[in-house]
């Protein structure tokens, strides 16, 4: 089933890292602020319109979105992102200029994006059931097939193992891509009815964490491959996007109107019922404690404060269709918005 972000709840996107979709960047734990900072708008990073078909669609869909620590030896200063129509990867650096590569093969739909080692952005192509791989020193790409065919392939991450993990939605597997050897591994996901793994991260006990949309659950897998399911409490609720923070994992509820947060010792879920988005999407971290959630349908988006419960709703510019989103690297907030053909910056 075809997944794209900013669309109603019942059908997916990615990302998005993402996550965005298959996302790796730090998050700090801080001490909470008497008043949460007010969030704007404070860049909005235009593309050039694709000529490729269709021509009717001004944007090039972008879709995953990935930054990394300073230190990060492929993404430092830089946003990088996926743009799914146009088949190519592309990054945002600290003087407000980006650039785009293209994919060998067209039809590809690069969705997910994670910052890797040595140099390298890893990506994975939802049409073309493949994991790709840009080197930045060079500015090539090599791709490598998924041994499961039809597999869409949406998020990836970079493990503590320095593996890059990778959901396929219409499979049911979780995959593996080994840096050093290229050798891929895929891991079935216990008692058949998980179904549609999408989102993933790097959770705080180094396994990596991720959203079962189709089966209403939260999954963890080990670096030795150890799976564990827990069932969201809400039926029908669609798990969708998934972060590390404050040493939980959370998560949002595309068809409940619903974020939740697991604990990683216990897996206890815990739910909270969003006033003003009813199908809430990706979601960041704020470095003021404050969760920062984009809905489906909607040119707004919620301040959620953990400690007093208290949100807020602000707006987006008019036109803004939403997918994931991230912390960058100058922690400000950054979206790939396919509604308005950019990446959304906002500052607070």
């Amino acid at each position: 089933m075809r997944h794209t972000l900013g669309v109603t709840a019942g059908i997916m996107a990615a990302a998005a890292l993402l996550a965005g979709c298959g996302k790796t960047y730090p998050v700090s734990t801080v001490v909470p602020t008497a008043t949460p900072i007010k969030p704007y708008v404070s860049s909005v990073y235009i593309f050039p319109t694709p000529t490729a078909s269709p021509a009717t669609s001004p944007s090039a869909e972008p879709m995953g979105i990935a930054s990394a620590a300073s230190t990060s030896n492929c993404a430092s200063e830089e946003i990088w992102f996926t743009l799914e129509r146009t088949d190519q990867v592309g990054f945002l650096n600290d003087e407000a200029k980006y650039e785009f590569y293209t994919l060998p093969n067209p039809g590809s739909e690069p969705y997910g994006i994670a910052c890797g080692i040595n140099g390298f952005m890893w990506f994975t192509e939802y049409a073309g059931d493949r994991i790709g791989t840009f080197d930045t020193s060079t500015s090539t790409f090599t791709e490598y097939s998924i041994p499961t065919t039809d597999s869409e392939p949406t998020a990836i991450v970079l493990g503590s193992d320095n593996g890059l993990w990778f959901t396929e939605s219409n499979t049911g597997k979780i995959g593996r891509i080994d840096q050093t050897s290229d050798a891929i591994t895929e891991t079935s996901l216990t008692g058949g009815s998980a179904t549609e793994p999408f989102d993933a991260t790097l959770g705080p006990d180094e396994n990596i964490w991720f959203t079962l949309e189709g089966s209403d659950q939260i999954g963890v897998i080990t670096p030795s491959y150890g799976v564990t399911l827990y069932n969201v409490p809400t039926a029908s609720a669609e798990p969708y996007a998934i972060i590390s923070a404050e040493n939980e994992l959370w998560f949002t509820e595309e068809n409940a109107g619903k974020i939740g947060s697991i604990t990683t010792n216990t897996g206890t879920v815990t739910e909270v019922t969003l006033t003003a988005c009813p199908h809430p999407q990706s979601l960041v971290f704020g470095v003021d404690s404050n969760f920062y959630i984009f809905c489906s349908g909607q040119t707004t988006f919620v301040q959620y404060d953990p400690f007093t419960g208290a949100q807020t709703s602000y707006d987006l510019r008019s036109g803004s269709v939403a997918q994931w989103s991230i912390l960058g690297f100058d922690q400000k907030i950054y979206l790939t918005d396919s509604g308005l053909n950019a990446i959304t910056q906002i500052s607070y």
